[in-house]
């Protein structure tokens, strides 16, 4: 009997005879949370690294519950193997309505930058301007603005604003009288971590202002995307090209011509280091090799990029995906080049973003929501909190959510430890 008990084994009542056993491994965020199996509390993860293992249990499938008090708790069926020990990490339970506090008011529209530590915000007049519209930099993180455009005219029109991938520089288009206006604005973060006053802020915008032409061909082209190292644009015959920030020659990316078509939209995206091309509702990913453009996904309508950045979690509408660039050996494993179904809605997907490397959190609705990607058994699917059309901007570093809905820009309280 003691020679069986050391190498594992322990009598299963249910069966009559001894198997041999496994363990749970559970990681949570924040800690101290208590751990139920099949009902029966085994304790609570570790005051630091919110870490439990729990062992000697016969191979079964098993009802999993983490719970905190004035949190969202987390629940699965996990199966235990024979000698193996059943992981699930990175858990993070959210709270229950989380306090939302109002940081600005008057903004029309919000775009913000990839790294959200920026916005780019567009806001109603103040009284005795004669302006029609402002856009201004927003730095979010100190709740200061940066004036970069005024609209003296009511007909004047946004008609795109992108980000470069780095988040330091984005393009403004805007048609005014009949033209239509291309800017590119550098953001010299020296200077902006200078200005502490709105006189500052001001003097600031003035410096960092700066306007310049494009490459002739990147004028008239179908889609544009700017980073820190080059110009990448997609012509009117379906090639795309690439040129640095100075004066180099311009590369042709694809041989074979995408085929346009006249009164679509497309944009371009480059992740890690391989470019995607959206036509309306269909993403095209370029294959090196061939050097043409071969569809990735349809029906497209946001992607995203991991903070890990093994992984793209990508919208269709009304459904959620996974992409692996990478293996993954956590469990559950996922293979390179993977595609995982996730989850279906009612209504649309909007405000796509990572909440960690393990969840997701989005709009449905007026509703938002945070999802986890461990497929196994059920998603553990939180309805966070609830506002009139909202955009959402995440702050990973403070942790904090920014929403804009009406006109108005509101802060959540920290969502995590």
């Amino acid at each position: 009997m003691l020679i069986f008990y050391s190498q594992g084994y322990r009598f299963d009542w249910q069966e009559r005879w001894f198997s041999q056993v496994g363990a749970f491994y559970f990681s949570v965020m924040p800690t101290r949370a208590e751990v139920f199996v099949n009902g029966q509390l085994t304790g609570r993860t570790a005051r630091i690294l919110g870490t439990t293992l729990t062992e000697n249990f016969p191979p079964d499938t098993y009802q999993i519950r983490i719970q905190k008090e004035r949190y969202h708790p987390w629940e699965k069926q996990l199966t235990v193997f024979p000698k193996q020990v059943t992981e699930a990490k990175y858990i993070t339970l959210l709270p229950i309505n989380p306090v939302f506090t109002l940081l600005d008011d008057g903004i029309l529209a919000l775009w913000p930058s990839p790294r959200k530590t920026e916005a780019i915000i567009q806001k109603s007049p103040r009284a005795g301007k004669q302006t029609s519209w402002t856009l201004a930099l927003w730095d979010s993180r100190r709740n200061i603005e940066y004036p970069i455009y005024e609209s003296l005219n009511a007909t004047d029109e946004i008609l795109e604003i992108r980000w470069a991938s780095d988040s330091n520089s984005f393009l403004v288009r805007i048609a005014s009288g009949g033209q239509t206006r291309n800017l590119i604005q550098r953001i010299d973060r020296n200077l902006l971590a200078q200005a502490k006053t709105r006189t500052e802020s001001l003097q600031t915008a003035a410096q960092l202002r700066e306007e310049y032409i494009l490459d002739p061909r990147a004028q008239q082209a179908a889609a544009f995307l700017e980073n820190e190292d080059a110009f990448v644009w997609l012509d009117q015959n379906g090639i795309l090209w690439q040129q640095g920030n100075t004066a180099s020659q311009a590369t042709q990316l694809n041989q074979k011509p995408l085929p346009l078509r006249k009164g679509t939209s497309y944009a371009i995206y480059e992740i890690k280091h391989e470019f995607f091309i959206q036509e309306a509702q269909t993403l095209y990913l370029l294959n090196r090799q061939t050097q043409a453009f071969e569809q990735f996904f349809t029906p497209f309508s946001e992607m995203v990029l991991s903070p890990d950045g093994k992984k793209l979690a990508l919208s269709s509408g009304r459904e959620l995906w996974l992409y692996y660039f990478e293996e993954d050996r956590e469990q559950p494993a996922r293979a390179k080049n993977e595609r995982i179904f996730l989850t279906r809605f009612s209504e649309d997907i909007r405000n796509l973003a990572w909440l960690t490397s393990h969840y997701l959190i989005f709009t449905r609705g007026n509703t938002i929501v945070v999802s986890e990607i461990d497929t196994r058994d059920h998603l553990n699917i939180v309805d966070l909190s609830s506002f009139p059309d909202p955009t959402l901007v995440w702050q990973e570093n403070e942790k904090i959510l920014l929403v804009h809905s009406g006109d108005q820009i509101r802060a959540s309280e920290k969502l995590l430890p």
